[in-house]
C-alpha cells in the first residue's frame, strides 16, 4: 500500500512539475478552442479529451494540445467549451509540446487529490506498521 501511495505521490508532483514548467517558460497568448485530441480511454465506458487550441503568435497560426482535458462517456461527442476564446501559456520554442490553460483549475484539482490519496495510503501503511 506503501508503494502505491508513494507512485501516486511522484505522479502528481510530475504532473505539477510539467505544468509549472509550461507557465513559467511560456508565454500568455490568446487562443480559440477549436475541436478536441482523443487522450484516453478507461475500462468503465469513459473517455478523455484534450482541447485543441488554434492561436496566432508572432503573425504564424498554431494548433497546439492542452494539457487539460474534457471527461465523457464513450458514444459521446463533445462540444463543451468549443469555439470559446481561453488564454494559454504557450512556449514558441517548442511549440509542438501541450500547452497549460489559464482559468481551467481542473487538472490542479484532480492532482491534488492523487498527491493527497498517496499520503493518506502511505499514513496508514505505517500506523499498521508502528
Amino acid at each position: 500500500m506503501a508503494f502505491i501511495g508513494l507512485l501516486f505521490c511522484i505522479v502528481a508532483m510530475f504532473i505539477i512539475f510539467l505544468r509549472l514548467k509550461s507557465v513559467l517558460t511560456g508565454k500568455l497568448v490568446e487562443g480559440k478552442i477549436v475541436g478536441y485530441v482523443r487522450g484516453g480511454r478507461g475500462t468503465h465506458g469513459m473517455v478523455t479529451y484534450n482541447y485543441r487550441i488554434l492561436l496566432k503568435y508572432n503573425e504564424e497560426m498554431y494548433y497546439v494540445t492542452s494539457m487539460d482535458s474534457l471527461t465523457t462517456t464513450v458514444g459521446v461527442i463533445p462540444n463543451k467549451n468549443l469555439g470559446m476564446y481561453c488564454k494559454v501559456y504557450f512556449n514558441p520554442r517548442s511549440p509542438d509540446k501541450k500547452v497549460a490553460m489559464k482559468g481551467f483549475g481542473k487538472l490542479e484539482w484532480i492532482t491534488l487529490f492523487l498527491f493527497l490519496a498517496g499520503v493518506f495510503s502511505i499514513f496508514i501503511e505505517l500506523a499498521v506498521i508502528l
